[in-house]
């Protein structure tokens, strides 16, 4: 198992915050990219909550916007984190 050298924060929007019950989570900085901090985010969760972020293929659903330190992450998904990274992930919005 890979040690944890501190932690990254999840800032959750819309339904995603709803659907986990907080606005922010502390993740172990295990992980080198964005995406496996998201995946292994989305397995201590309900399925509803991968499939908020992960589309039935295991691609991100592109419309999600991903923020690392409150700047659009620069290599999306690929996007590196280290410890003390705050990634905000915003959902769209639909209505009328």
């Amino acid at each position: 198992m890979e040690k944890a050298v501190g932690t990254i924060t999840l800032r959750l929007f819309g339904a995603l915050r709803h659907a986990v019950g907080s606005r922010e989570v502390e993740l172990p900085c295990t992980k080198p990219t964005l995406r496996e901090a998201l995946e292994e985010f989305t397995a201590s969760h309900t399925p509803g909550v991968s499939g908020m972020i992960f589309d039935k293929q295991g691609n991100l659903w592109s419309s999600l916007i991903l923020l690392l330190n409150e700047e659009p992450a620069a290599e999306g998904p690929q996007t590196r984190v280290k410890p003390g990274d705050v990634v905000s992930v915003l959902m769209p919005l639909a209505g009328g």
